[in-house]
């Protein structure tokens, strides 16, 4: 996107733009971390004690697929998009997504650990790898038109990993 393209969108004059955010890799920055308010509310939630073990992998799947999926918003999920086609972002910027991805997959690990059956686990972060990844998966097929149904069964087939022996 280019700063015209921003300016027109905007509908404000360039001086605004850049006095208010800098240049566009601020702007981005600041895009962002509200993005990640709002997922950050959504996950916290579905993650919450006393969530634990299948339930809030349960919860979170729903919270994710009710956001990649809600009507005439956006589909998928601005970081995963950013890690996967802004190889040329800023170092700062890649950091600030692969931080937000790394602490989800440490809320789900939290989740999972709150499961005494889970806990005993040796591989709870691989499951909370597992999840993540399986999470953000579902968010890209949302943004390929996957309809919410589909994404949903997709979703209970991976929840039951954990019913499986350990």
């Amino acid at each position: 996107t280019s700063v015209q393209d921003l300016v027109d969108a905007l509908g404000v004059n360039r001086a605004s733009l850049y006095a208010t955010f800098g240049d566009k890799a601020q702007l981005f920055s600041a895009v962002l971390e509200r993005y990640g308010r709002q997922v950050d509310g959504v996950i916290s939630d579905a993650l919450a004690p006393p969530a634990s073990g299948a339930e809030a992998i349960r919860a979170w799947f729903r919270a994710l697929i009710e956001m990649a999926t809600q009507p005439g918003g956006p589909r998928g999920c601005l970081f995963i998009g950013t890690v996967s086609s802004c190889a040329t972002a800023p170092e700062p910027l890649r950091e600030k997504v692969v931080a937000a991805v790394r602490a989800s997959t440490d809320r789900l690990q939290q989740a999972l650990e709150r499961d005494p059956r889970i806990a005993r686990r040796e591989n709870v972060r691989t499951l909370a790898r597992f999840f993540a990844a399986e999470g953000h998966g579902l968010a890209v097929l949302a943004r390929a038109g996957v309809r919410r149904q589909e994404l949903e069964a997709a979703a209970e087939v991976a929840v039951r990993v954990l019913e499986r022996p350990h």
